[in-house]
């Protein structure tokens, strides 16, 4: 009995050790194409070739300096190695510091045309550890803390998979998610992480984009009006949670001036803008294409467009109405962000009501399923999350 006993937990113990071996390494961009980056090391590290997997330099310490691409390689004070891309990977727990944030994992450098990229390459749980904090509040319930850790979990598995050839998977920007390594790291967020460890959202069995934004505004997009996507999970659904989210309702204002010199920039010279016309909005009330009125003619953009033109800052959402006055131009509209997929603050609030993750996801992205194990073939199938 007692060795019966002992094997049981002995098996158990490996299943619980592979699935810690079995996380994906995510590579993010933590700077684009910078003539240099800070960089300092407080102990030991070793350089690697990322070509030819040869170790070029080990060393006990790298001071505060600037990291350069310099000749054929690169440059980090008195420090020169000869590659195009190299793997600088602290040793014994020693964590590397670019740019002032404190990063785990490894750091990789790429070089093009006298500019350096800089990648962290590292396990995605301890990535999320980063992200999490930066996309909520610590002091959310920790059911909608959970669904936001499997919504980016699933975000960042879908963009390895489209990144295959790339130097880097994510931007540690809104570009992607924003990540800000080890000081970004809240315990609450840490523990979401931890407790959904391998889960994802998946639909017929494969993971999917899932996307998520601030505040719907009362409906989620459907993200074909965005990109080329056309998948039940983000066809958009009715939202009556996010009333009460402080980004709900928007104002805005911008100087006329400003406006017409970014549409001019952007290719579309109105010339003095007159007034706007919606010419289609979808079933959530977002405006999919509208006409400036310009003194030099008129101009139609997608309502996406526009927003990226006049600036997301500015225009919160494409759920707007647009007038001039005066001198300016005055925005007033619902929502914060893109409006796919989940909505953070929705989630909020059904977490405030006592829905549990699941509930949330499968109600933001509905007919997904959530898988463990990554959604990773047969075996993350096999154990659908109940």
């Amino acid at each position: 009995m007692r060795n019966r006993l002992f094997l049981f937990i002995l098996a158990v113990l490996a299943v619980n050790f592979a699935d810690a071996l079995a996380a994906p390494v995510v590579r993010v961009a933590v700077a684009k194409d910078s003539g240099a980056v800070k960089i300092f090391i407080a102990g030991n590290f070793r350089i690697t070739d990322l070509i030819s997997k040869n170790i070029l330099l080990e060393d006990k310490y790298l001071g505060e300096t600037s990291l350069t691409s310099y000749g054929d390689g690169f440059k980090a004070g008195d420090l020169q190695v000869s590659a195009s891309a190299i793997g600088i990977e602290p040793l014994g727990g020693v964590r590397a510091y670019i740019n002032d944030r404190v990063f785990r994992g490894e750091i990789r450098v790429f070089k093009n045309a006298g500019k350096i990229t800089v990648v962290n390459a590292i396990d995605i749980e301890e990535y999320l550890y980063g992200v999490i904090r930066n996309e909520v509040s610590t002091w959310w319930p920790m059911e909608s803390l959970k669904a936001q850790a499997i919504a980016a979990r699933t975000y960042a598995l879908n963009q390895m998979k489209e990144s295959k050839g790339k130097d880097y998977d994510v931007q540690a920007d809104v570009n992607s998610q924003v990540y800000g390594g080890i000081f970004s790291e809240k315990w609450r967020t840490n523990r979401a992480v931890d407790q959904t460890r391998g889960e994802v959202l998946t639909y017929n069995g494969a993971i999917f984009p899932a996307f998520f934004h601030a505040t719907c505004g009362g409906g989620t997009f459907d993200a074909a009006n965005l990109w080329n996507i056309d998948l039940p999970p983000l066809k958009g659904v009715k939202c009556g949670w996010c009333g009460k989210s402080p980004h709900y309702y928007w104002e805005r204002w911008t100087p006329v001036g400003e406006a017409e010199k970014k549409l001019e920039a952007a290719g579309y010279p109105v010339g003095d803008i007159l007034g706007f016309d919606v010419i289609r909005r979808d079933p959530s009330g977002r405006i999919l294409e509208l006409r400036v009125k310009g003194s030099k003619g008129d101009s139609v953009l997608l309502a996406k467009d526009f927003r990226r033109i006049i600036g997301g800052d500015i225009v919160r959402s494409t759920n707007f109405k647009v007038t001039v006055v005066g001198e300016y131009v005055a925005f007033e509209g619902l929502g914060w962000g893109h409006g796919v997929g989940l909505c953070q603050w929705g989630a909020y609030y059904m977490s405030r009501a006592g829905k549990k993750a699941d509930e949330i996801l499968y109600f933001y992205y509905p007919g997904a399923k959530i898988m463990k194990d990554y959604g990773a073939g047969t075996a993350g199938a096999a154990r659908e999350k109940a």
